[in-house]
């Protein structure tokens, strides 16, 4: 929205749109690589993939501050009526140390079946065993011809499978942190607390916030569901419903909430994607080796 309401250019910006569509694993490895600039992307991803020895980004803000809504899915048939019958199952993932296989520790670490145990335990046991589909399609395809008793993906996205019954929804799951970070490669990053007022990413983060604020005013509100209907091509009434849920951050876009990022390198150690060492020092080096605190402010 900010593109085409030329805000990004009001600020002197001028910004590229890039498909990403194998999602947030994709664009740390283009950050990386040097192929992107920013990126919008799963905050469990990014933050994983610096505790991971990644430091060619770091984040620098915060784009949507609800956490994201996880459906858990099951087939047609399947004889899983709710999250408790989960318990030792078979998980269908697109990979580890995605979405798809973190959250489950969330449902997990709800229902009591961590107990404070973690990969590195001697006597650990997994609460699920994973199968890595590569695809939403696949993904789908396993509930049903039962390889696989569940999977999770979010919520709207999976909504249109549910509505068609090719799938069946059982529960749904949201982790204590936000959505989706903002990540920028270091090569673009202020050297100076100074120069992070007027540098390209502060006034990129500015445009991001007046974006949202416009996009969350009462009086744009018909606008707005038009606007993400067209481009989602979800129904008027699926695009109302994810609205009342999605909240941006009110202090702005150039923030961070210090605490959300210790639950969730938390949860990254329990689903195994990192180590301990990694999370004490996602705890220890918050503010310098994983966020840029000069653009982006904790909260």
């Amino acid at each position: 929205m900010a593109v085409e309401m030329g805000i990004f250019e009001q600020e002197g910006v001028v910004v590229e749109r890039v498909c990403c569509p194998s999602g947030t694993g994709e664009m740390t490895s283009k950050l990386i690589d040097g192929s992107l600039d920013v990126a919008i992307a799963l905050t469990e991803g990014l933050l994983a993939g610096i505790a991971k020895g990644h430091d060619a980004y770091k984040i620098i803000g915060t784009y949507v501050e609800s956490p994201l809504c996880w459906a858990v899915s099951v087939g047609q048939e399947s004889r899983h009526v709710d999250r408790r019958s989960l318990k030792d199952g078979v998980i269908g993932v697109s990979r580890i140390g995605s979405g798809s296989h973190i959250i489950p520790y969330v449902l997990a670490e709800q229902e009591g079946w961590l107990k404070g145990s973690s990969p590195a335990d001697l006597d650990f046991k997994a609460p699920f065993e994973f199968k890595v589909l590569n695809t939403f399609q696949k993904m789908r395809d396993s509930v049903n011809d039962g390889s696989s008793d569940a999977f999770l993906w979010e919520k709207f996205t999976t909504k249109p499978y549910h509505d068609s019954k090719e799938v069946r929804l059982v529960d749904t799951i949201t982790p204590p942190w936000p959505a989706f970070m903002i990540a920028a490669s270091v090569r673009h990053l202020p050297s100076t607390a100074d120069t992070a007022k007027t540098c390209l990413l502060a006034r990129f983060l500015r445009g991001l916030t007046r974006s949202v604020q416009q996009f969350v005013v009462p009086e744009n509100y018909e606008a707005s569901i038009a606007f993400v209907q067209e481009k989602m091509s979800y129904t008027e009434r699926d695009v109302k419903d994810w609205f009342e849920g999605v909240r941006y951050p009110s202090a702005g876009c150039a923030t961070v909430q210090q605490r959300a990022m210790v639950t969730c390198a938390k949860t990254l150690l329990e689903a195994g994607v990192i180590m301990k060492y990694q999370e004490t020092d996602v705890q220890a080096q918050l503010g310098s080796k994983y966020v840029d605190a000069n653009l982006a402010q904790f909260l």
